[in-house]
């Protein structure tokens, strides 16, 4: 044989088509069955593994589905807490406005005591403006005990 008949032959092999494996599992070991139906139209025979394997997957389908719509415990928990301490801030914040709504009078009279304590220490100008200070306290107490 010559060397580009090698050639070529080497070549031709390189471009063939890949056998099919051995180890390949094919569903059924057999063809389908055909049958002629209405209107002179081919239609393949059901075999009743066939059907089988369908429903056993149509079934785990509708199985995966339902669990995909439930909950898992971990995020039932992670929800739990996340409204847990979402409550909690609430509940803090709460408390804080219920606290500072109940010292609001407390607040205001040492506000008051703390302004003639200075009026005793500042003259001129700034006497003035401490009395001026003071009014509104007075007024924001009259304010408040209103409110309540």
């Amino acid at each position: 044989m010559t060397r580009v008949a090698r050639d070529s032959a080497d070549s031709m092999k390189k471009e063939a088509v890949p056998l099919v494996s051995v180890d390949v599992i094919f569903a059924t070991s057999r063809f389908p069955t055909y049958k002629i139906g209405a209107n002179n139209q081919i239609v393949e025979v059901e075999d009743p593994k066939v059907l089988a394997m369908k429903e056993v997957i149509a079934r785990e389908t509708a199985q995966w589905l339902e669990q995909q719509k439930r909950l898992s415990a971990r995020d039932l928990a992670s929800k739990f807490e996340k409204g847990l301490a979402a409550a909690a801030k609430l509940s803090d914040e709460a408390r804080l406005r219920d606290a500072a709504s109940l010292e609001k009078p407390v607040l205001l009279k040492k506000l008051r005591d703390a302004l003639e304590a200075l009026r005793g220490r500042v003259a001129g100008k700034n006497k003035d403006d401490v009395k001026g200070a003071i009014a509104m306290v007075e007024a924001l107490a009259v304010q408040l005990t209103h409110r309540e």
